[in-house]
């Protein structure tokens, strides 16, 4: 594949003059146009309007600069990555995450990681968010793996997946047939009891906002410090409460309530991965955070 004719193309696209990425490609204008000419006869379109002025680009052009994007990144991923392969090099990478987020998640990404990094050790800090925020901010974990919610400015993200965070009930809720799953109306979980996790936590504090923006005061009859506590206590029938969607897979096996979305587009939040802004993450860790990503 001739990455050359991407790089023209783009440059083009970029300057949108020939001339001036003839001179930036040092090549000659002459040598240049013919060059796009030649894509474009090979295309079977045109790629630039060269009625225009300053050149633009054509549909086909569009489509083909998104594409040559695409393609030039994943040549650059592959290069990185044999380099990575190659060098094989040997250490340690310290994930802060919560004992949640390191049952649903890792046993699905670190095979493929060991596979390509064998050398590399994998060490976990198990702790709630804050904890994870406190471990990265002091250096004592790489990466941390938390709910992007009411972060601060001081550390670099990259979100993973968006998780819903749904409600499970013991017993049957009038409900709405929702795509994925039915939902119920925010407003009708006035006065209901609840158990939630404890206060000061991420979820707390995002279930408490959206229960206030609804006008919905529920009554909190239990505070508990394990998801899947919350989610057996309410199977039972006992009290409400709401938990990240991972939970409900990981539960299903065992006893499997009634579960909703809250609203018709649900309850939503980011996952991600958080470092020191100060840091540069490794080719190691960065394959990593491509993991995790890739697997949702």
């Amino acid at each position: 594949m001739d990455f050359k004719q991407f790089q023209y193309v783009l440059k083009v696209a970029e300057c949108r003059n020939i001339t001036k990425a003839a001179e930036q490609l040092f090549v000659s204008q002459p040598a240049l146009s013919s060059f796009l000419a030649k894509t474009e006869e090979e295309l079977g379109a045109k790629i630039f309007d060269r009625s225009t002025n300053p050149l633009s680009l054509t549909q086909a052009g569009e489509c083909y600069v998104k594409t040559a994007k695409r393609i030039l990144a994943l040549q650059d991923n592959l290069k990185r990555d044999v380099e990575d392969l190659n060098t094989c090099r040997e250490g340690v990478i310290k994930i802060g995450l919560s004992d949640m987020r390191a049952t649903v998640l890792l046993p699905f990404v670190l095979p493929e990681f060991k596979r390509l990094y064998p050398n590399i050790k994998i060490q976990t800090l198990e702790s709630r968010s804050v904890g994870v925020e406190e471990n990265v901010r002091s250096g004592a974990a790489d990466l941390g793996l938390i709910p992007l919610y009411y972060m601060s400015d001081e550390f670099s993200t990259q979100v993973l997946y968006d998780e819903e965070l749904v409600l499970v009930s013991g017993q049957e809720l009038p409900c709405h047939r929702g795509e994925l799953r039915s939902w119920v109306e925010i407003e009708e979980l006035n006065d209901k009891d609840f158990i939630f996790l404890g206060p000061h936590t991420r979820i707390r504090r995002a279930i408490e906002a959206v229960f206030l923006e609804h006008g919905v005061r529920p009554r909190s009859i239990m505070d508990s410090s394990n998801h899947m506590t919350l989610y057996l206590i309410a199977s039972t029938g006992m009290a409400m409460t709401i938990v990240p969607e991972a939970i409900v897979r990981m539960m299903n096996p065992i006893r499997i309530p009634h579960v909703y979305s809250l609203g018709k587009a649900g309850f939503h939040w980011n996952i991600g991965a958080i470092w020191r802004k100060d840091a540069e993450l490794s080719s190691a860790q960065q394959l990593l955070v491509r993991l995790l990503k890739n697997r949702y």
